[in-house]
């Protein structure tokens, strides 16, 4: 036969019964099973705790045909352990001459596999054995397609479907594991931290620190305080010696998010640090020595060295390897992936049963252009959720931010009291004499935007909103169902 390998399914039997232990123990080797035994409780922890092969647990036992009777105590004190979570066993059957349909009921209901009883039969135990083995590699190859499609989609927190982003990020894994100094460009809100964050838990420094700096956020003045340090005594207000970001993420990684904004004085600075790898603290003249790794993100650092606010010597330091980050509108088919995910999670963490985004809201959502990328689709459905009610329906388009609604939804208020002549005979008067409708709506997202301003108009009044758009009331009546309205 040939040697089992160590993925070969692994089966301890404890039995105090020497002939019935070794019967079962050949029986099972004979099967094409890797074997242990034990005779008592406390011969079969110490095997589970040590591991199979008396090392130190990494091996787990795959599976526990146990005795119910056994000298100091029963199959079900396995069980309990195993329920407990001190053991690391997948299935356990229980076996016993002492049959009762108590006892059978309170193994299962302690996680029992199955019950057999004594004598065993051999053909039985041999059909539990490949049920069990075949329901673990079903849960095995269920959770490789759920860990491949998380691949796909989500990379960290950076959610993607789109094949040009995908390609982006793998690059990004790639050259993880390099020194290689990396310049992320994108607009605002598309990502750039969240790449340098993959970057970093894909590489050989991700034990180690990695600081983050917004080069924006800060002055010319504390911002190079911040990055080198200072002496006690460098200016008014330095009462003693501060480590800056450089010394800080020695050995690990440094994040400069909007590097574009620094001074020229401050480039020159940190083209040193780039090519000798050292720097000396404000107010000081002691040579630091460090060993960084260096992630920059800019929106647009080409056109500040065309302009000359920008150190053309610096850029090509950093950038070495170059990541340009895709628009939202420019990968559409990220959108609907980005809304469930962010109506997930707003909706879990404010308590809210949310079902989704109507058809109306998603096709206007598909259809903007987010100049703030995702993380104005987050801010979106953010809003969209904190509004919502408790009523777990779905989320329509009346819950837009405003500067949507006035976009998509307000530019073809067509109706209005007075001023104009009467639209459809039905007292309501229209605006202009036409519907604006925005370009990229559907049909069924028009239909909602009339259907909701003549209801306005005729102040909820069904009947007299179905006359004026010559309509069944039955047919009004079903939409505003549809769309979850009163």
């Amino acid at each position: 036969m040939n040697e089992l390998s160590a993925k070969t399914p692994s089966i301890l039997i404890v039995e105090d019964d020497e002939a019935s232990r070794n019967g079962l123990s050949e029986y099972i080797k004979l099967r094409g099973y890797r074997t242990f035994a034990a005779d008592s409780i406390k011969s079969a922890f110490k095997i589970l705790s040590q591991g199979e092969d008396g090392g130190n647990g990494k091996d787990n036992i795959d599976i526990i045909i146990t005795d119910l009777k056994l000298p100091d105590g029963t199959g079900l004190d396995i069980l309990k352990d195993m329920r407990a979570g001190k053991i690391r066993v997948s299935d356990v059957v229980v076996a016993t001459g002492y049959s009762s349909v108590k006892t059978a009921v309170e193994a299962i209901k302690l996680g029992a596999y199955d019950y057999i009883t004594k004598p065993v039969n051999l053909d039985e135990l041999d059909l539990i054995i490949k049920r069990i083995i075949a329901n673990k590699n079903l849960i095995d190859e269920i959770n490789i397609l759920k860990t491949r499609l998380d691949e796909r989609f989500n990379f960290g927190n950076l959610i993607t479907s789109s094949p040009k982003m995908t390609a982006i990020v793998n690059t990004a894994v790639a050259v993880s594991d390099t020194n290689s100094t990396v310049l992320i460009e994108g607009e605002s809100g598309t990502g750039k931290e969240l790449l340098a964050n993959i970057i970093v838990n894909n590489s050989r420094r991700k034990n180690k620190p990695f600081i983050k700096v917004n080069c924006a956020a800060l002055s010319e003045t504390i911002l190079e305080s911040e990055l080198f340090g200072h002496e006690k005594g460098a200016y008014t207000g330095a009462d003693s010696l501060y480590r800056g970001r450089f010394e800080i993420a020695d050995g690990g990684t440094i994040f400069l998010d909007e590097i574009g904004e620094i001074s020229l004085k401050t480039q020159s600075k940190i083209l040193r640090v780039l090519q000798e790898k050292e720097f000396e603290r404000v107010g000081g003249n002691k040579t630091i020595k460090v060993d960084i790794r260096v992630i920059a993100a800019s929106q647009d650092i080409e056109k500040k060295v065309s302009k000359g606010e920008f150190r053309q010597d610096l850029y090509y330091r950093l950038n070495v390897i170059n990541l340009r980050l895709i628009p939202l509108r420019e990968r559409r088919e990220d959108i609907p992936i980005l809304i469930k995910r962010f109506l997930e999670d707003f909706s879990k963490e404010n308590g809210k049963g949310n079902a989704g985004l109507s058809k109306g809201a998603l096709d206007i959502l598909l259809s903007y252009d987010y100049p703030g990328n995702v993380r104005e689709l987050k801010n979106i459905i953010e809003y969209m959720t904190a509004v919502s009610g408790n009523g777990g329906g779905a989320v329509d388009e009346s819950l837009l931010p405003n500067y949507l609604k006035e976009k998509y939804l307000n530019t073809a208020d067509v109706f209005e009291a007075s001023g104009l002549e009467n639209a459809g005979g039905s007292g309501v008067k229209a605006r202009e004499n036409f519907i604006r409708i925005p370009f990229g709506l559907s049909l069924e997202a028009a239909e909602n935007i009339i259907i909701r301003k003549t209801l306005e108009i005729n102040e909820f009044n069904k009947a007299k909103t179905a006359a004026g758009l010559n309509i069944g009331l039955k047919t009004i009546y079903r939409k505003l169902e549809k769309r979850g309205g009163n």
